[in-house]
């Protein structure tokens, strides 16, 4: 997907050799292009980008390219950004004696149509105007478009409308210039949900001067040895039948299957879609990291040299890359489609009609009908856009960056300047006086939206506030199967604490738990017998060998003996979206963007503007930093923490025994993040055990790591940005601060020519992970259904909306009225009892909320506990979680519940957890599934807190049968290797 902050141009490649005189203009009449004599026109074409600011201005480069183009039979290029002031004559010529057309895009780096917060104003059709001005006398102007991708979420439908209206007001300035009729379209990213929604939607109404002129998709469906039906463009051919305006593929090539052999050319030029469609530009001319290029002018080259941007040489004699290049020829050479004449064509295309405008639909698309058009200087908060958004979790208005048009007076105290959003203002009044190199790398980004495991599934449900698009520069890898959550506990035996761990999870639907290390026995001659470094190792390993774990998934570790689990999977998930997202507008606002190539293996990988730092794993928090030493990065190069300063009062932060302070040092005890990013930290850790850093452990390991990793980002500001780099907008945009960057450099003699960037951070709210050390007199257990918990007006009087949203916590079934003969477990009144149905919601359990803590307007309450510090919590606090007292009936219930799907999928693949299944045990590392009763027999009168015997043993009609319908007895050696008498 191509990024907002690059504008698009695309040149068209005439078939035959025109002189600049001679050459006819481009016209769209119908569903087709024609050219002025009357002949219909296939584009064929490459997307061509050489530089950011403006390909279009150097003509003897256009001279060599152009030639270049000639050879391999194109007949399209595709330009990325052009500076309006420029003389274009050169080039524009060049491309004309060689029979090139243009397609321009009109939006420029801080005028494109932003798909959250969309709005249409004057300062954006001034520069629209300004390009049209620019290009119009030029004969081989093919067409513009008035946006590239602008709809990238299949929620983003509300932008629609601001993309017709530039349509529509670029078209009556045309007109009224007296200009050709210079068709005007737009090219949409492919995105199943829209379509063919958008497509029609763009075209729909019958007043031609309100429509756009053509359409294009960027579609990278075909990849490698696939068919016009495997791929999806049969669909594709079946949603543009009956199009009445031109379509073409506006980027296409997929290369995730090498070499390139372009067979898609031969469908969409064959007899099955050649009389719809009317062509394709491949992606792209040069070659770069991405490895998409057709040609190049160099090897690469040093990223320091003056040649060169981002390591390739973007000028001089193009050489061709093979295989690519030929096959491509070859394709081309074999494809030549005749068409009709304009002739013979006119009086069917004059009995085309217009689509219907689309209904809303479930999928995504939340336009109902032919909605009205802004007007120019109208935003989503002024539109009914912003109420159908609302409905599906996107709303964008009042609560979003305001249009750039508006004047003072506006909900954010007129901090903006027209023209611009607020944060392209900020960056660009921020380096006034900066080096120009460094301003760009900063300023020339669009906001984006770092992918995370699960973004997509949860997007209607999780508020963003940010208008992003997705990026790569997260390492996210995207799967061919959805993405699964992997639960692993490093636990080398069993005891009652281990098994309050375990009961946690199972009672609240997590998936299955891993332990890593189970019955391995640690000798070593350090104070932890070698643990520690083991349980790091386990994790690699798991992270690194198991077939069933994919890069793109997502795993949560935790500690084996005192984590306790409190709300189910599906608030986790939602609320590691949330911070993931808030964390990189952070990074955003306090480091900016810089261009760097995708690592993303999907059909696409590009150059492109990228946030410089990301945030993708989260560990819990702590309030005073150990076992690393206080002048060390662990402790005196984080940043503060995102808690209101003074949330303990004048005391904050001062308290030598730690307990007024807010968290901001990191507890190794649980973190969460996709799966490759958490492995290159656990591989980073094993490294730094082979240097003899790991005797301490695993706390001063990974704290050690974070810690590097927020040097190195300090160094950046310090070297880098910190002369010209203001943030005139914090209240709006608040950035990251550091707590002693006198202190940065540390003891850092371990950190020199090291890569120290692991994208981690912190979960400063608690609201993943509550660690307890210094912390328990901040929580409370509280019922929220009971309105005396409230003390001083401080205590949440409802809980947070994500709470409420999540499955009951209790099993919804009448039990005794409801028995049949086939119940897998049979059901016992001492044993199977729970609460009411009326008593079954969130607001009548008790729940451990942080007081101190808020996010949304909402006390904390945590998704899980970590029991560290006062190991008599332990005990003390266990018969205080709202599942405890039920914990034997709950356990029965959940083995005898079948294993569910735990959301609906909205990507249509196979969203779940764990794939391996299993309910009511563990798997181990090495594949082997236990029974709760093979690993937790003995220890029931602690972790239950009952008298009702020995799981599997009950007094009565205690049997248990687990979801396979195999009985749980209870007594077999424990994976040969720990047995019953072991546990403690």
């Amino acid at each position: 997907m191509l990024t907002h902050y690059l504008t698009i141009a695309v040149v068209v490649i005439a078939t035959a050799f025109h002189s600049a005189v001679a050459i006819p203009t481009i016209q769209a009449v119908g569903s087709k292009f024609f050219t002025s004599d009357g002949t219909q026109f296939y584009i064929k074409g490459v997307a061509y980008q050489l530089t950011i600011h403006d390909p279009l201005a150097n003509g003897d480069q256009c001279q060599l390219d152009a030639k270049q183009m000639q050879d391999l039979g194109a007949n399209t290029v595709r330009v990325y950004h052009v500076d309006p002031t420029a003389n274009h004559d050169a080039c524009m010529s060049a491309f004309s004696d060689a029979g090139i057309y243009v397609f321009l895009d009109l939006d420029t780096f801080n005028t494109y149509i932003l798909q959250e917060d969309p709005y249409w104003n004057q300062t954006q059709l001034n520069a629209y105007e300004a390009v049209l001005d620019s290009f119009h006398t030029y004969d081989n102007l093919a067409g513009v478009f008035v946006g590239n991708e602008v709809l990238n979420f299949a929620n983003g439908s509300t932008a629609a409308p601001y993309i017709k209206a530039a349509a529509r007001d670029v078209k009556a300035y045309r007109d009224s210039k007296g200009y050709r009729t210079i068709p005007i379209g737009y090219s949409a990213a492919d995105i199943s949900e829209l379509r063919p929604m958008l497509q029609n939607y763009l075209a729909c109404g019958g007043d031609a001067a309100d429509t756009i002129d053509f359409f294009s998709l960027n579609a990278y469906e075909w990849c490698g040895d696939s068919s016009y039906s495997v791929s999806g463009y049969a669909t594709l051919q079946g949603d543009a039948e009956g199009y009445p305006i031109p379509i073409f593929f506006s980027e296409t090539g997929c290369n995730t299957v090498p070499p390139r052999t372009f067979q898609d050319q031969t469908a969409i030029f064959g007899s099955d879609m050649v009389n719809t469609w009317s062509g394709a530009i491949i992606y792209e001319w040069i070659e770069e990291t991405n490895l998409y290029g057709l040609i190049s002018y160099a090897p690469p080259a040093a990223a320091t040299a003056t040649d060169a941007v981002a390591g390739y040489v973007r000028s001089g004699t193009p050489t061709p890359v093979s295989p690519d290049y030929q096959n491509l020829k070859s394709v081309w050479a074999t494809l030549n489609p005749t068409g009709v004449a304009l002739s013979a064509y006119s009086a069917s295309a004059s009995s085309l009609v217009t689509p219907p405008c689309p209904s809303s639909t479930p999928s995504g698309w939340v336009l109902d009908g032919n909605v009205p058009l802004p007007s120019v200087g109208q935003s989503g908060a002024q539109t009914g856009t912003s109420t159908m958004a609302s409905a599906t979790g996107t709303a964008t208005g009042a609560g979003s960056a305001p249009s750039p048009s508006a004047t003072q007076g506006n909900a954010n105290g007129g901090k903006e300047i027209a023209g611009m959003t607020i944060g392209l203002a900020v960056v660009m009044l921020s380096f006034i006086s900066c080096s120009p190199g460094w301003a760009y790398l900063w300023s020339h980004g669009a906001p984006v939206e770092i992918r995370v495991p699960f973004g997509d599934v949860f997007e209607d449900s999780v508020a963003s506030d940010s208008h992003a698009e997705p990026s790569s520069s997260s390492h996210y890898i995207a799967t061919e199967r959805s993405p699964q959550l992997h639960v692993l506990i490093p636990a080398s035996e069993t005891n009652d604490r281990l098994c309050k761990t375990l009961l946690s999870s199972f009672l609240l639907n997590y998936p299955s738990p891993t332990l890593i290390n189970f019955g391995k026995v640690f000798t070593g001659d350090t104070w932890d017998k070698g643990s520690h470094a083991g349980k790091i190792g386990g994790v690699y390993d798991f992270l690194s060998k198991d077939e069933k774990v994919y890069d793109g998934d997502l795993v949560l570790v935790i500690d084996g003996y005192d984590v306790w689990f409190q709300l189910p999977p599906e608030v986790l998930v939602k609320r590691y979206i949330t911070l993931i997202r808030a964390a990189n507008k952070r990074l955003q606002t306090q480091y900016g963007f810089t261009l760097a190539s995708s690592k993303e293996p999907a059909a696409r990988r590009r150059d492109e503007t990228v946030q410089k730092y990301t945030q993708t794993v989260i560990f819990g928090a702590d309030k005073l930093c150990w076992p690393n030493a206080s002048d060390e990065p662990a402790c005196a190069s984080l940043p503060e923490s995102i808690l209101p300063p003074d949330v303990y009062g004048p005391e904050t932060d001062k308290d030598s025994e730690g307990f007024k302070n807010r968290p901001k040092y990191l507890n190794s005890g649980a973190l969460i993040g996709p799966v490759n990013d958490v492995r290159a930290i656990y591989e980073r850790a094993l490294e730094k055990i082979g240097q003899g850093r790991g005797a301490v452990g695993d706390q001063f390991i990974f704290a050690e790591i974070l810690g590097e990793q927020e040097h190195s980002r300090q160094k950046f500001l310090a070297t880098a940005a910190t002369p010209c780099y203001v943030n005139p907008f914090g209240d709006l945009f608040p950035s990251i601060s550091y707590s002693n960057t006198a202190n940065m450099v540390g003891n850092s003699t371990s950190i020199v020519d090291q890569d120290l960037e692991f994208s981690a951070g912190l979960d400063y709210t608690s609201s993943l992970f509550q660690t307890m050390t210094h912390s328990a007199d901040d929580i409370r257990y509280i019922v929220f259904s009971n309105t005396s918990h409230s003390d001083s007006g401080s205590s949440p009087e409802e809980l947070p909306p994500d709470i409420l949203s999540a499955r009951l916590p209790f099993p919804v079934n009448d039990l005794f009225n409801n028995l049949t003969t086939n119940t897998i477990i049979p059901l016992s009144f001492d044993l199977d009892s729970l609460p009411a149905i009326d008593s079954n919601t969130w607001n009548d359990v008790q729940l451990a909320v942080n007081r101190k803590s808020t996010s949304s307007g909402y006390s904390t309450v945590p998704t899980l506990l970590h029991v560290n510090g006062d190991k008599s919590i332990l005990d003390s606090w266990w018969p205080s979680m709202w599942y405890q007292q039920y914990a034997r009936a709950l356990l029965r219930q959940y083995i005898r519940t079948p294993q569910p799907f735990i959301w609906g999928s909205t990507t249509g693949k196979d969203t779940m957890w764990d794939l391996r299944g299993g309910r009511g045990g563990v798997w181990t590392a090495d594949g082997r599934w236990s029974e709760w009763g093979r690993i937790c027999q003995g220890v029931e009168r602690t972790v239950f807190g009952d008298d009702k015997g020995i799981w599997g043993e009950e007094a009565g009609d205690g049997r248990t049968w687990n979801y396979w319908g195999q009985q749980v007895t209870g007594k077999v050696e424990l994976l040969g290797a720990i047995s019953h008498e072991n546990v403690e």
